[in-house]
C-alpha cells in the first residue's frame, strides 16, 4: 500500500476479489517522478489466506496451527515457520467482537513463504485446500507524496491551504481565496480533546513540539512487557507498529509526521504551523516501513486496530492500483459498521483507474488541488504526475506544495505534494465536525462535507457544475461546514398552496424541504385523511390521496419539515368534488359482485326509510344512490329494481338516468 495524497478504496468493489499486496509508496524527493503504477505489485513471500469458517467460534492460532487439519498439514509440509492472524479475536473489545466475527475478520492469516520454497506452488496447494476460501499474494501499498527542502515555517507565508492571500506559498504563490476557509471555521471550534484521530501511515515523530500533549495514550497499558489489556498487542500504550510488529510507531520516514501535522498540529502556540484541529488526540498506527511501502494485510490490521482502540476518524494517505482485496475491504466495512469515518487519498498517477482503498464505497475519497484551486496536475515532483480521478472521488482539498511538520532530525518542517497532503485536510475537518457535534453519524458527516464543498472552482473543462470525476462535489469548505453545524437555521418547506381532485380519483403532488444545516429534514402531514406521505429522496416526499365517496369537501393539510430542533410548516388546501363510481354501488360488501347479502342490506336500509350506503368500506357516499327511479327517495320501487338486477346477476347502474 502506498501513502496517498489522494483518495481511498474503490467504490462498490466486491469483497471476494484477489488478495494482493499493496505497495505503499511514499515518493521522496524526485524519486517517484515519472513512472505511473498502473499494475499491481505484490510481496511474493507473503500470502494472505482466508480460511473457511470453523465450527465452534472464531479462529485462534495456537503455535502456528489453525485447527484446520488440511491447512495445517500443508503448512507443515512446506515447512512454513510463520502463520500470523491479520487480527486476533482478543484484540477486539467485547462489544465489537461480534461485528468483527460477522465480517469473518478473524479467518484471515498471513503465511510467510519459507526461503527456497516456490511461492506459486505453496499458493496453489493452499488454494486447493478445502480449509481455504481464498489465497493471494499480499499487495504492496505506497505512500502518496514527495519530499523537498523545507522553507520558513509561518502560517501567513506558507499555509495557503487554510487561508490563501494570493502570496503563498512563498515558492509558488497562488490565487487569493483558493483555500478551505479555515479561519472562518475556527470561529466555531478549534477541536475537542475527546476526539481520536487515527493516522495510518509511517508513524509520527513523538518528539516534534507541534504534538506536545496531543498523543493518544492508553492508560491501562504500562511498559512492562505485558499485554495488560489482553488485546494481543504488548505495551501498545502509544499505538502499534505493524510494519515491524512492535509497540513503537515512531516515524522513520517523515510522511506520517507531515500528514499528522496538516490534520492536527497544535495551533496558536507561537511556533511552526497550525493544523486543522488543535485539540484532538492523535493515534499513530504504523503500517508503512521506512521506505514508504507496506502490505495490504497490515493496512487492514491497522484499520481494525484503530477502530477497536477508539478512533472516530481514520486518515490514510496511501494506496495501490489493482483490484479490491478481501481482508482490506472487510476492514473498511468493519469501520463503517461501527460509525468510524475513513478518509483515503485518490493517488498521484494522473489516472482514471481505481486505486484502493480509495475506491471502496464507504470511504471518503480525496483528490488534490493546487494553490489556484485547479486539480493538481502535475504535482511539484514530476511532470507526469497528477491527482487521480474517477467516479469514486468524493471531494478534493489542497495537496500541492503543502507546508507541514517533519521529523525534527530533518528540520522540523517541509513542503510535500500529493493527494497524501489533501487527505488530512479532510480528515482534520471530520475530526472538527465530530468534536463540535458528538455522535454525529458517519453518513451525515460525509454528506455535510460534500454539500458544503465549493463547486466550479477549478478548470472549467474539469470542474463542471455539480459532481464531476475530477473534483467530486468540490473543494472542501471548512468554514461553511462548521457554520452549518454551529449555527441553528430552520428548514424551509415547499408545498402547493391549493390543489383539486374528484372523489375516486388519485391525487399526487410533491413536497420538499431544504436545510442550510445540510441535514435532511423529516417530513410529516396533518391531518393525512386516508392519504400517504412517502419519502422519495433526502428532504423530499410524495403525498398520495384517493378520496372515497364520502369525502367531497375542502380540506386544509398542514405539512411539517423538522430537523429535530427547528421546524417549518406549509398549508395545502385540497378541494374534493363529488364523483360517481358505478360498478360498486350495489355492492355494500365491496366484494366485487352484487349478491343476496347486498340485497338484504339494501332492503333493510330501504324499509327503514334511510338512504342506502352501499359502499361503507369502498366508496361510501350517502345521499340517494339507491334512488333507482330518481323520485328523490329510496322506496319499494327502487328495492324491486335492485332485487331484479341482483338476481339477474347484473350490477345496477345507479348513475343513470340520475346524474349524482
Amino acid at each position: 500500500m502506498k501513502a496517498d495524497t489522494s483518495g481511498g478504496p474503490s467504490r462498490g468493489a466486491s469483497v471476494k476479489s484477489t488478495v494482493t499486496r499493496i505497495l505503499i509508496l511514499i515518493t521522496i524527493g524526485l524519486i517517484c517522478a515519472a513512472t505511473s503504477r498502473a499494475s499491481q505489485e505484490v510481496y511474493r513471500d507473503r500470502l494472505i489466506v482466508r480460511l473457511a469458517p470453523k465450527p465452534g467460534g472464531p479462529t485462534k492460532m495456537i503455535a502456528g496451527r489453525s485447527g484446520r487439519p488440511n491447512f495445517d498439514r500443508i503448512t507443515a509440509q512446506y515447512q512454513v515457520a510463520k502463520v500470523q492472524q491479520v487480527i486476533a479475536p482478543q484484540s477486539a473489545p467485547p462489544k465489537k467482537r461480534p461485528v468483527a466475527e460477522h465480517f469473518g475478520l478473524f479467518d484471515f492469516v498471513v503465511v510467510t513463504v519459507p526461503s527456497g520454497v516456490d511461492p506459486d506452488a505453496l499458493r496453489l496447494a493452499l488454494a486447493n485446500s478445502p480449509d481455504v476460501i481464498d489465497v493471494t499474494f499480499d499487495p504492496i501499498v505506497h505512500a502518496y507524496g514527495e519530499t523537498v527542502t523545507p522553507n520558513d515555517p509561518y502560517f501567513a507565508t506558507e499555509q495557503y491551504a487554510l487561508h490563501n492571500t494570493g502570496t503563498q506559498p512563498s515558492y509558488h504563490p497562488g490565487t487569493a481565496g483558493a483555500d478551505i476557509h479555515m479561519e472562518e471555521g475556527w470561529q466555531y471550534t478549534t477541536g475537542d480533546s475527546s476526539t481520536v484521530l487515527g493516522i495510518i501511515d509511517t508513524g509520527i515523530d513523538f518528539g516534534h513540539p507541534e504534538f506536545n500533549g496531543r498523543h493518544w495514550f492508553k492508560a491501562v497499558e504500562v511498559f512492562d512487557e505485558t499485554d495488560n489489556d489482553s488485546n494481543g498487542f504488548v505495551d501498545d500504550a502509544l499505538g502499534w507498529n505493524f510494519a515491524n510488529n512492535n509497540n513503537s510507531p515512531q516515524d522513520d520516514n517523515g510522511h506520517g509526521t507531515h500528514v499528522a501535522g496538516i490534520a492536527a498540529a497544535t495551533g496558536n502556540n507561537g511556533i511552526g504551523i497550525a493544523g486543522m484541529n488543535w485539540a484532538c488526540q492523535i493515534m499513530p498506527v504504523k503500517v508503512l516501513a521506512a521506505d514508504g511501502t507496506g502490505s495490504t494485510a497490515n493496512v487492514a490490521a491497522g484499520i481494525i486496530y484503530a477502530v477497536n482502540e477508539g478512533a472516530q476518524v481514520i486518515s490514510m494517505s496511501l494506496g495501490r492500483p489493482g483490484s479490491p482485496d478481501p481482508v482490506e475491504s472487510l476492514a473498511v466495512c468493519y469501520a463503517e459498521s461501527l460509525g468510524v469515518v475513513v478518509v483515503v487519498a485518490m493517488g498521484n498517477d494522473n489516472l482514471g483507474t481505481p486505486h484502493y482503498p480509495a475506491a471502496y464505497d464507504s470511504v471518503i475519497a480525496v483528490g488534490a488541488t493546487d494553490p489556484d484551486d485547479d486539480r493538481a496536475a502535475p504535482f511539484c515532483f514530476s511532470p507526469t504526475s497528477g491527482s487521480n480521478w474517477g467516479p469514486w472521488i468524493d471531494v478534493c482539498a489542497p495537496g500541492d506544495n503543502v507546508w507541514s511538520t517533519y521529523p525534527t532530525i530533518h528540520g522540523s518542517y517541509t513542503n510535500l505534494c500529493g493527494t497524501s497532503m489533501a487527505t488530512p485536510h479532510v480528515a482534520g475537518l471530520v475530526s472538527l465536525i465530530l468534536g463540535l457535534r458528538h455522535g454525529y453519524p458517519a453518513d451525515s458527516v460525509s454528506r455535510l462535507i460534500r454539500l458544503t464543498a465549493d463547486d466550479q472552482v477549478g478548470r472549467p473543462t474539469e470542474d463542471t457544475p455539480g459532481f464531476d470525476v475530477y473534483h467530486g462535489y468540490g473543494r472542501i469548505n471548512a468554514g461553511r461546514a462548521l457554520r452549518a453545524l454551529a449555527v441553528a437555521f430552520p428548514p424551509v418547506i415547499t408545498a402547493p398552496a391549493s390543489v383539486a381532485t374528484t372523489e375516486g380519483d388519485t391525487l399526487r403532488f410533491a413536497i420538499s424541504a431544504t436545510d442550510s444545516n445540510f441535514t435532511a429534514p423529516a417530513l410529516s402531514g396533518s391531518p393525512l385523511l386516508n392519504a400517504t406521505l412517502a419519502d422519495s429522496a433526502e428532504g423530499a416526499a410524495v403525498f398520495t390521496f384517493r378520496p372515497d365517496y364520502s369525502q367531497a369537501g375542502v380540506y386544509n393539510v398542514t405539512f411539517i419539515a423538522s430537523d429535530g430542533a427547528l421546524a417549518d410548516t406549509a398549508v395545502t388546501t385540497i378541494t374534493v368534488a363529488n364523483g360517481c363510481q358505478c360498478p360498486c354501488h350495489a355492492d355494500p360488501q365491496c366484494d366485487g359482485s352484487t349478491d343476496v347479502i347486498d340485497v338484504i342490506k339494501t332492503i333493510g336500509v330501504a324499509f327503514r326509510g334511510e338512504a342506502a350506503v352501499f359502499d361503507t368500506d369502498c366508496f361510501p357516499n350517502p345521499g340517494g344512490r339507491t334512488d333507482f327511479d330518481c323520485s328523490g327517495v329510496t322506496d319499494v320501487i327502487d328495492v324491486v329494481n335492485i332485487i331484479g338486477v341482483a338476481f339477474r346477476g347484473q350490477v345496477p347502474n345507479f348513475c343513470n338516468p340520475c346524474s349524482l
